[in-house]
Order: C-alpha cells, then structure tokens, then sequence
C-alpha cells in the first residue's frame, strides 16, 4: 500500500512539474516562437506560432472542460492532425493536468470512425478536415465523448453536447503514443508524466529563445517521433519546424534554413534524398545523419557519405523503449565504420542488449544468430522490469556491435521447410527492373503459409509478374517462390515510411484466394 501510494505522489509531482513549465512558456515567454509551419501549396510563406498562441489554445480548452466540468483526470482523445494547432491542444491538454490520447489521422475514414466510436473518451478534440470526413461526425456522436473542433487559427467550437460524460479510460499518463503497425494494428501506449519530463531533459528546462535552430519534425505527430519532439520543444528551448506532410523536398529546405549540426529522419529517407538529387549546398555544416527503425543497404551508406561528406549512424529502438538503445557516436565511426558498415551501432548508456535461443531461453555467444532481447533504462506502458523480448532476429559481434538479420516473423514455414521472407526482398531487389520489393507470409490451408510479394519497377521498366516469378525461381530453392508477385505503383507503407506487412498481406490474399 505505501508503495502505490509513493507511485501516486510521484505521478502527481512529476504531473504538476508539466503543468508548472507548460504555464511557464504561456506566459513568461509567451512572445517566443513555438512552431513554425510550412504550408505546401504555398512552400515560400512560414507560419509561426509563438508560445502565446498556444497559450490560447490552452485558455480556450480549459473553459470548455470547465464549463463542462470535465474530470480533472480524465483523458481526451485528439485526433493529431499534423498542423500546429494540433500541437497547441495536445500541451493544452496536459497543460491542464489530464491524459492526451492520441488517435492517428492517417486511417482510413472507416478506422478512424471506428477507433472514435470504441474509444469513448470523456472529450474528443479533432481538426475542422476530421469533421468532413465520411462517418466522422455520426463516429463522434455515437461515442458519447463532449466532441469538439478546432481550426487553423484556433478557434474552438462544441459539434455535439452531452448531457452526462463518458468515465471513458483510466489512464494515469501525460500521454499515449503509438506504435509503427508494421505487422497489424499499431498499439496506443501510455507514456508516464515522469517520463516525458525526462524525454524533453526537464523538468525546469532552458528558457526559449526564437531564431534558435529549430528541432525539424520528420515524423507523424502520434509516433515516438512526434512524441520525441513535442518533449523537446517544452524543455529545450528551441522552436519545431513541421509539415503537413513529408516531402523530401520541402524537409531538405527546412534543413538548408535552420542548419542544424546533426540531421535524423526515417531511414528510407535516406534514398529519397539521393533519388531527388538533393544539392549539398542544403546540409551545409550537418556532420551526421542519425536514423533507426529499418536497415539501409551499406552501399547506399557509402553513396550517401560520398555525396553529402557525413556518414549515416544507424540506430535500434523502439516505440516500447522510448528511444533509441543502440547506436553509434561519431568517434566510433571514425574507427570501425568501414569494417563495421550495417551495423546499428554499440548498446547505449545504461542499456543492456543480448541475443538468446528462443527455444532454450539461454544467451547465445558472440556472432551466433538469435532473437534480440534488450533492458532498457526506459519503457511505454506497463512494460515489465527487466529484459523485454523483441521480435527482431540479431547478432552481436566480438566487438559488441549489434546487427539486426531480420524478424522473427519474416521466417514462415511452408509445408514443413522454412522460408526466408528477406532473401526473397533481396533475390527481387536484384532484378534490373525492380526498384521496390516486399515479400510477407499468406494463410494457407494445406502449407500453413505461403510467400508473396509486391514490386515496384522502375521507371520504364517492363517487367512482368509471370518474369519476376521465373526469376526467382532461378534463384531460390522451389518452395521460396512466391505464389503471387504483384506489381504495383506504391507499397503500402507505415507512417514511418516502413512496409505495412499487414496491409500487404491483405491486398495480396485476394490474390491467393
């Protein structure tokens, strides 16, 4: 019992700690620039808000929930549009002591419906382009939540009253975020008070000071990306740079225009910069490019430093443990990166990584391959002490450089033989024709599972499904080669710009049916 109690007292400090900087920004530094954004119709014209602005946000939230007489602990889901004034109502939120829950804009319109209507938040907040989407506003009204809107500039307006309010759930939490959805539906996890005052280097954090370089968001506002920044533009005193939505173009513009020392973004950026040609000029004084999350072949590692002149540093991490765990320092770089090439880097401070046999359970030796599981100093949700299994395959080296071989799941078994779903990406990625490839495992009643995969050529090229079948099948033992090969103009792809397996395999299981 003195335990729990101990736990609540540091939820509360850690919670009054939040609103304390929050109303701090609204107020001592009102006038200092926030976020700036960058409306793509219009790439030239900057829009910043100031921390003023968002203060109003807060007012105008606060007496909505006042007059509604909204649970000082109750959460509200909010629709994260990435629009600055999304921004302004997550920190409101917190900034008023209750629990941000955020919910993806990027669903479909029958998702998103769905997820409104299950959730059943005491309030939903959403932008005034949610409110025209196809079901949202039934969603909304069946889901008992006090639903209102909000504008670009702010302006709030109740769409549908209620009479009695939802409990909705308990979540005792600064706020949620959501995981990649790789494999299937992403999870929502809640991320503890204490913890985002960590993440942002709080709880005091520096004063705010406009015209200093700004952090540049390069990822959806409900990933750990999102979550990441929005941390650090409370407590380091720097503004954000954001758009609607990423384009590597306008991203290398924001880059050009800030000069921030390191650069980070999802790792198949990295090809889209040298697919677009990106001119030097735009990275002038950045000596690092920093991304996890997925591999990078290493010749595109080694294009990339030969182009731009800093080198890319793979990392590990994930949603679950709130940053990266493994990652490499320039120095490291310097002395292992030609031999090391591929790798995601060392463990990092006060994190501990090993590779174990997933049938015994017992720590595998150097360069043997296993399943990756990590103790991290940090963790989402009510994650256990302790070691944390991933679903990643990996080896750590006599030098304890960490390397990711691939997933557990991308191995299936066909009729009793094991079937690599990475070696058929690659076997494709050979193919001249082929600029994309993803492979994922199909139900099947009589094999258990089967491959299949998607392409995309490149352009002007003619490759047939009936040629890349046959290709791999002079290449692979027969029972890898895929059932289906299906060309299409785009992958599915996450919000992190990875594969969506799940959405893959159920396009392609029309295919097999």
């Amino acid at each position: 019992m003195h335990r729990e109690a101990q736990a609540t007292s540091d939820s509360g400090n850690a919670r009054q700690a939040v609103i304390a900087r929050l109303e701090a920004l609204y107020t001592v530094w009102a006038a200092e620039q926030a976020i700036e954004f960058v409306d793509q119709a219009t790439p030239t014209e900057r829009d910043w808000w100031s921390w003023g602005d968002l203060g109003a946000i807060r007012d105008r939230l606060a007496g909505v929930f006042g007059a509604a007489q909204v649970p000082g602990d109750a959460a509200v889901a909010i629709v994260m549009r990435q629009r600055p004034v999304m921004v302004g109502c997550e920190l409101a939120v917190m900034a008023t002591g209750r629990s941000a829950l955020l919910l993806t804009p990027l669903a479909g319109d029958r998702s998103l419906a769905g997820e409104v209507e299950s959730v059943r938040a005491a309030v939903l907040v959403a932008h005034t382009v949610e409110w025209a989407r196809p079901g949202f506003s039934e969603a909304a009204a069946a889901s008992g939540s006090l639903a209102i809107e909000v504008d670009d500039v702010g302006a709030v307006t109740i769409r549908h009253a209620v009479e009695r309010l939802q409990p909705g759930p308990a979540l005792d939490a600064a706020v949620t975020v959501l995981t990649s959805g790789t494999t299937g539906v992403p999870k929502r996890l809640p991320v503890a008070w204490e913890t985002f005052n960590r993440l942002g280097g709080g709880p005091s954090g520096r004063p705010p000071r406009s015209g200093s370089g700004a952090l540049i968001l390069s990822l959806p506002l409900v990933t750990l990306g999102g979550l990441l920044s929005m941390a650090r533009i409370v407590y380091l005193g720097r503004p954000m740079a954001m758009l609607e939505r990423f384009d590597v173009h306008a991203w290398a513009a924001l880059v050009k225009e800030h000069r921030p020392q390191v650069i980070g973004a999802p790792p198949p950026v990295v090809q889209m910069i040298l697919d677009a040609e990106i001119s030097a000029d735009h990275f002038e004084g950045v000596s690092a490019y920093l991304t996890s999350s997925a591999a990078i072949p290493p010749e595109t590692i080694r294009r990339f430093e030969r182009r731009y002149g800093f080198p890319v540093l793979l990392g590990y991490g994930a949603t679950e443990f709130l940053n990266s765990v493994s990652g490499w320092t320039q120095e490291l770089w310097s002395t292992f990166g030609v031999a090391k090439i591929g790798s995601v880097g060392r463990a990092l401070l006060g994190v501990g990584l090993r590779v174990i046999d997933p049938a015994s359970g017992s720590e595998l030796p150097a360069g043997d391959v296993g399943i990756l599981e990590v103790d991290p100093p940090q963790r989402a949700g009510n994650l256990p002490l302790g070691w944390l299994r991933t679903a990643d395959r990996a080896r750590i080296d006599e030098d304890g450089f960490l390397w990711i071989v691939g997933r557990a799941d991308d191995v299936i078994v066909r009729g009793g033989f094991k079937v690599d779903l990475a070696a058929i990406e690659s076997a494709l990625g050979s193919h001249p024709d082929v600029e994309q490839a993803a492979a994922v495992g199909l139900p099947d009643e009589r094999l258990g599972q089967v491959p299949a995969a998607m392409v995309v050529l490149a352009a002007d090229r003619s490759a047939t499904e009936r040629t890349l079948i046959d290709w791999l099948r002079d290449r692979l033992p027969p029972y890898a080669a895929p059932i289906v090969v299906r060309v299409v103009e785009a992958i599915p792809q996450t919000p992190t710009f990875k594969p969506h397996r799940a959405e893959i395999a159920r396009q392609l299981s029309n295919d097999h049916e």
